[in-house]
This record gives structure tokens, C-alpha cells and sequence, in this order.
């Protein structure tokens, strides 16, 4: 089953990075009628359809509309779905292939029960490899390759109770990298970003 189809309701970010885009904004998806009325309501300053005064709130709602220009945008990218995310795996299964092997490496996991979106192939450096977050960052910076932190955990942020028994999520934030997957990367670009990583294992060996 599509991810977003197993509980009562999912949302999709819809941000500029992602497979799928309106250039910010994001989808509401549920089975449930009841609940989808009252979200709709609630995304339109709390005003219910079934309200025969203009612009008459029932209760206090929000602004969580799209426009149609970028509604329309995001039908369009629905109908590239396939497409769109095919291309992704491609470009992760080709990171996949050619640092195949390296030590001190993994990338993103796929179960056999799972088909992974591959939104962003990611990185983790193993802690005995000796590769941080920064140095990695500053190899790609060095041959003008954009390559982004991994995410730190909420708990790691000022304004959150800091939770360093999260030892699994600290460690991937400094340990982990999010490769260049943009949907018209050429090969030799995925390459160069390869020769990165290799050049980084390699010299830390």
C-alpha cells in the first residue's frame, strides 16, 4: 500500500525539494468524510460550506489555502507521479551502485516488503570511519557540489528539552549527509558527487 493509505488521515509536504511540488504548501489525504469537512473548514478560516452567510466563520479557523495557479501545479506533478518517482530511484540506485562496497558507508534502507521514494539519498558515515558531517561538507563545498545536512533531531534544538539518550538520532545528524538528487541531474554530475564520497573513504582509511 501507498504510504499516506494506512491510517485515518496523512499529509504530504509539497515543498520545492520534494518529488512532488506546488513550490510550498501541502496535501491532506483521508477516507473519513467527517474528519475532511471539518479540515477543510478549519483550512478556511473556519468557515463551513454548508454556511449560508458570506464570509461567516463558525468557529476559529486558519488560512490554509492554496491558489489555483499552484493547485493546478500540483495536479500536473499527480499526473508525472510515476515518472517523477521512477527517476528518483534511478538516481539513488545509481549512488547505490557505484559506492557499492566502500567501508565505513551505508545509504538508504529498502526492505523487501518496501519500494522506497527516494526522496533523498542519504549518506551515514560509520563513527569508526572518521568522517564527520563537517568534513564531508566542506569536501563537497571544495569541488562546488551542494551537498546538505542530514536532520537534526527536534530534541538537539534550543527551544526543545535536549534528549541525548537519543543517541541513534544524534549520531545520524553528525554523521549523515543528503546527496544532490534533483530530477535532471546528468550522470557525470552524479559521478563527480561519487568521486567525492570515494575521495573522502578512501583518504580516511
Amino acid at each position: 500500500r501507498g504510504a499516506g493509505s494506512i491510517g485515518r488521515f496523512s499529509t504530504f509536504s509539497l515543498h520545492g525539494t520534494k518529488p512532488i511540488t506546488t513550490g510550498e504548501g501541502g496535501v491532506f489525504a483521508t477516507n473519513d468524510t467527517e474528519l475532511f469537512d471539518k479540515v477543510t473548514t478549519l483550512s478556511n478560516h473556519g468557515r463551513s460550506k454548508s454556511q449560508t452567510k458570506q464570509f461567516w466563520p463558525d468557529f476559529v479557523g486558519f488560512k490554509y489555502k492554496m491558489s489555483n495557479i499552484q493547485a493546478a501545479i500540483g495536479v500536473g506533478q499527480l499526473e508525472r507521479i510515476d515518472e517523477l518517482t521512477r527517476r528518483k530511484r534511478e538516481i539513488l540506485a545509481h549512488y547505490k551502485a557505484r559506492l557499492a562496497g566502500l567501508p565505513g558507508i551505508s545509504m538508504n534502507p529498502e526492505p523487501p516488503h518496501v519500494v522506497n521514494g527516494s526522496w533523498m539519498p542519504t549518506i551515514v558515515f560509520s563513527r569508526t570511519s572518521g568522517i564527520t558531517r563537517e568534513r564531508a561538507i566542506a569536501a563537497f563545498k571544495s569541488e562546488n557540489i551542494d551537498a546538505r545536512v542530514f536532520f537534526y533531531p527536534l530534541s538537539q534544538l534550543s527551544m526543545f528539552e535536549d534528549k541525548p539518550e537519543n543517541v541513534n538520532a544524534y549520531e545520524l545528524a553528525e554523521l549523515g549527509i543528503n546527496l544532490p538528487s534533483y530530477h535532471d541531474i546528468s550522470t557525470d554530475d552524479l559521478n563527480r558527487v561519487c568521486d567525492v564520497v570515494v575521495a573522502l573513504v578512501r583518504g580516511a582509511r
